[in-house]
């Protein structure tokens, strides 16, 4: 019988050791194949934390429907039973894998596509890579979002909302929310440290972008921005400075989550 797989789609700090010990040992000893996914290391990239265009964003999805691809291809792996996880910026990723018009422009062979989502502590639920939901733009593939409420990098709060909105147009959506976990609550390194360059998007940040028109509204307000508004609003929505901490509760707890989640999709 051949394996589902999950594809580890890493953050601004590029592949660390949990995506290549503690998460495939989660998955593996639940009977699921891993494929981590190096999107900085072949272009010469260590970190983005403090410069995210050194890396294009495009290319961390293209990547991983590449990984898709190819996964589908083994002979030992289930093309049908295939799920992306990412961190962070990786999060981003995994979320853009499940809108429907990008999966349209891969031209992927035989209405290939990721069976499950898992944005974790992600990226992209505010700010301009946020995505007005409506039904149909994102796929019926299952998603569950991980997210600790003590995290000030990418904080729970839009998450939940951008989780409750898409869960509202028809994808079949879960969170699990992890207590008092920090960012990179997944990471060896129990210690809490200040990365005070980090740049992120403050949550209140009312942006949001039509997949359709390209247009950036305000989500609150409902009108489109352009110009100088869309300028001062960008402006207005970023912020430097947050914090990161491993926690071996934290990621146990999340890994519960995420092993049961893809086992009952995995046997639908």
């Amino acid at each position: 019988e051949k394996a589902p797989a999950v594809v580890l789609v890493h953050g601004s700090g590029g592949v660390y050791k949990a995506e290549l010990d503690f998460w495939p040992k989660q998955f593996n000893a639940a009977g699921i194949a891993v494929f981590t996914l190096d999107m900085f290391g072949p272009r010469g990239v260590q970190s983005t934390a403090e410069d995210q265009s050194q890396v294009p964003f495009a290319a961390d999805a293209a990547d991983a429907f590449a990984a898709l691809k190819l996964l589908a291809t083994h002979p030992r792996i289930d093309a049908r039973r295939i799920a992306v996880m990412g961190f962070s910026r990786g999060g981003i990723a995994a979320l853009r894998t499940s809108v429907e018009k990008i999966i349209a422009a891969q031209k992927l062979p035989d209405g290939l596509r990721y069976a499950a989502v898992i944005p974790t502590y992600a990226g992209a639920c505010a700010g301009i890579f946020r995505l007005a939901v409506k039904p149909g733009v994102f796929s019926k593939a299952p998603i569950l979002f991980i997210h600790g409420d003590a995290d000030d990098y990418t904080p729970i709060g839009p998450c939940q909302d951008y989780a409750d909105k898409i869960g509202k147009a028809g994808t079949p959506v879960e969170f699990a929310v992890i207590e008092g976990a920090h960012h990179k609550f997944d990471s060896d390194d129990l210690r809490r440290y200040t990365v005070r360059g980090a740049a992120r998007t403050r949550p209140e940040c009312p942006l949001e972008t039509d997949i359709d028109t390209s247009y950036v509204y305000d989500r609150t307000t409902g009108t489109r921005l352009q110009g100088p508004a869309f300028a001062a609003a960008l402006k207005g929505c970023g912020a430097v400075g947050a914090t990161v901490e491993g926690s071996n509760r934290a990621r146990d707890k999340a890994a519960q989550a995420a092993v049961a989640f893809l086992k009952k999709t995995f046997a639908n």
